[in-house]
C-alpha cells in the first residue's frame, strides 16, 4: 500500500520507480509513461470490477487484525494485465514468473488456511493459454505446499476449468465474460445518452424489408482466420458486403498460407496495396469499446464475427476466450455466424442464456474441434446464405427476428448500471462461501 493507493501484488520491484515517476504511485496514471519507458504495458494492475463488495486491506493490517482476535478468511489477489506473456515470464522485458514475487508471509498465511490465492484475469485472454505456462502455476502451488482448494482462478475462458481438471488439479475456477458485462453497460449508457449510436428494436424490425448488403465483417488486427474469411467474401464479391481491413497490419505469413489454400493472387495484392473501411477511417487506433455505429448493422443481413481466437495455440490445452466482438451484433439486434473457438455457441447458450440461429443457419460448425474443418463449414454456410434470393434473405430475417429481440433484451440485462449485475453476484458467491471473507 502506498500513500496514493495500492500497487499490484507480485509486482517486480524494478517497475516501482517507473510507476512512481509516471503517476506518483497511481498505477492507472502511470501507464503511458510505463509504456514509453518499457515499450510494453504494465504486467499487473489493480482491477476495480469487484469494488462494490470487497474490503481492501494491506497484509500488515490483516496480520494486525489477527493479533486483536479478528479472524477471517482473506484473498491475496494477483491480476495480470496486458498479455499473459508478462505474467508467465515469456517476454523480453520480464522473463520471471510473477507468482515468484509473492512474499513468504503470504505463502505461510495460505498454507495455514487463513488466506486464499486468487488469480484474476478478465481483461483479455486467448494468447499464452497453454499447458506449459499453466504448469508454472501448478509447480508454484505444489512446491509451496499450497492446497488446490485454496487456489481460485477467475478467467474469461470457458475451457480453462476442463483443461486444468484433466491435468489432475482441483482449483476453484470461474469463467467470467468480462466483455459481456462491459459492452452491455456501454450499450445501456449509450441508450440513455446517445440513442443514435445503437440500433433499437423498432429500427431493426422496420429495416427487415430494406435492401441490404449480405455480410458485415470487421477486421482490425490480422489473424489467419480473418484473412481466410475475407478471401471468401472477396470470392463472393466485395461490393455485395461491408468488410474492413488495414494494410499496415500486413502479414506475409498469413498471405502465404492464404495462397497455398486458395491461389487468389488478386486478393493477396489487394490486401498488400489497399485498406478498406466501413465506418471509421482509423482502424489502427479505434478500439472495440466505446465505438458503435448502428448504420453498418442496419445495412447488412448477417455479421460474421471473427473472434480473437480461432486457431488454437495448444490443442491439448485449448482456450475458450470470447471478447467484446460477439456482443456487438447482439446489442444491435443482428444475427451472426461466429468464427471462434470450438463450442462457443454452446457456451453462450448453456452458460449465458442466449439463443442462436439453428436451423435457419446450420450451426454444426460449432461442434467441429478441428479448426480447419470448422472453418470450411463456416465458409460453406457463408456461401449458402450468399446464394439466397433477396426474398429468401428477408424471410430469413423474419424467421430469426424473435431470437434477435430476445438476445438483445437479455444482453442489456447483463449491464446493470447501478448495483451488482448477475455475473458479479455469482462471483461473490463463488468467492465467499460464507459471509466473513475479505479480498
Amino acid at each position: 500500500m502506498t500513500y496514493n493507493g495500492p500497487v499490484p501484488n507480485c509486482l517486480p520491484p524494478k517497475f516501482l520507480e517507473t510507476i512512481y515517476l509516471g503517476g506518483d504511485f497511481n498505477i492507472n496514471k502511470s501507464r503511458d509513461y510505463f509504456l514509453e519507458i518499457w515499450k510494453t504495458d504494465i504486467p499487473l494492475f489493480y482491477n476495480h470490477d469487484y469494488e462494490s463488495f470487497i474490503i481492501k486491506k494491506s497484509v500488515f493490517e490483516i496480520l494486525e487484525d489477527k493479533k486483536l482476535g479478528k479472524n477471517y478468511t482473506w484473498f491475496y489477489i494477483v491480476e495480470p494485465h496486458s498479455g499473459l506473456d508478462l505474467f508467465f515470464g515469456n517476454h523480453p522485458v520480464h522473463n520471471e514468473f510473477l507468482l515468484n514475487y509473492m512474499s513468504k508471509v503470504v505463502i505461510e498465511e495460505i498454507k495455514s488456511g487463513n488466506c486464499k490465492l486468487l488469480i484474476n484475469y478478465t481483461v483479455d485472454g486467448g494468447s499464452n493459454i497453454n499447458k506449459s505456462n499453466f504448469e508454472k502455476v501448478f509447480n508454484f502451488t505444489r512446491n509451496n505446499q499450497i492446497k488446490d482448494e485454496d487456489v481460485y482462478l477467475i478467467f474469461s475462458d470457458f475451457e480453462l476449468k476442463n483443461n486444468i481438471k484433466k491435468l489432475g488439479y482441483d482449483y476453484n475456477i470461474f469463467d467470467y465474460n468480462f466483455y459481456l458485462h462491459l459492452k452491455s453497460h456501454e450499450f445501456n449508457k449509450l441508450l440513455l445518452e446517445n440513442g443514435n449510436a445503437t440500433c433499437t428494436n423498432d429500427e431493426f424490425i422496420d429495416g427487415i424489408k430494406k435492401e441490404k448488403k449480405d455480410f458485415l465483417l470487421l477486421t482490425r488486427h490480422w489473424k489467419k482466420h480473418r484473412i481466410f474469411l475475407l478471401n471468401k467474401i472477396h470470392r463472393l464479391g466485395l461490393d455485395k458486403n461491408l468488410v474492413s481491413w488495414e494494410k499496415s497490419y500486413y502479414n506475409e505469413k498469413y498471405v502465404k498460407e492464404l495462397l497455398e489454400r486458395d491461389n487468389n493472387i488478386e486478393f493477396a495484392e489487394l490486401l498488400k496495396e489497399t485498406s478498406n473501411f466501413v465506418d471509421v477511417d482509423d482502424i489502427v487506433n479505434v478500439m472495440g469499446i466505446n465505438n458503435e455505429n448502428k448504420w453498418i448493422y442496419l445495412n447488412t443481413y448477417l455479421s460474421i464475427v471473427t473472434e480473437t481466437i480461432f486457431f488454437q495455440e495448444d490443442n491439448t490445452f485449448p482456450t475458450g476466450y470470447l471478447s467484446e466482438k460477439i456482443w456487438k451484433p447482439i446489442g444491435h439486434c443482428q444475427p451472426f455466424i461466429l468464427a471462434g473457438p470450438y463450442g462457443s455457441l454452446n457456451y453462450i447458450r448453456e452458460r449465458l442464456g442466449f439463443k442462436t440461429f439453428h436451423p435457419y443457419i446450420n450451426e454444426s460448425y460449432d461442434n467441429e474441434k478441428d479448426d480447419y474443418k470448422r472453418l470450411e463449414l463456416i465458409e460453406k454456410e457463408i456461401e449458402n446464405f450468399a446464394r439466397k434470393t433477396n426474398d429468401q434473405k428477408i424471410e430469413f430475417l423474419y424467421n430469426v427476428k424473435d431470437i434477435c429481440l430476445y438476445n438483445r433484451k437479455l444482453f442489456l440485462k447483463y449491464g446493470v448500471i447501478n448495483g451488482l449485475n448477475s455475473e458479479l453476484k455469482k462471483i461473490f458467491n463463488f468467492l465467499s462461501n460464507g459471509e466473513n471473507s475479505i479480498i
